[in-house]
């Protein structure tokens, strides 16, 4: 059985962990926002430096920190 993941905002269910946190992105774009306004700028820098996306790292930690 393969594992669920839950948007923690509105309870809708995916396979994946990518799914859960690109509905996170679309979906609930607000609280992406929100997080990413709360982080100084030179963290938001780092991760693009690093190549992450910056919408992406939040919905992620969106998804795992409200579980």
């Amino acid at each position: 059985m393969p594992a669920l993941y839950v948007c923690p905002i509105c309870k809708k269910s995916f396979p994946s962990r990518v799914l859960a946190r690109d509905h996170v992105k679309t979906e609930h774009q607000d609280r992406v926002l929100e997080v990413l306004s709360q982080l100084p700028e030179y963290r938001i820098e780092a991760l693009k430096k690093r190549g992450v996306d910056p919408e992406n790292w939040a919905a992620g930690w969106l998804l795992s920190m409200l579980v």
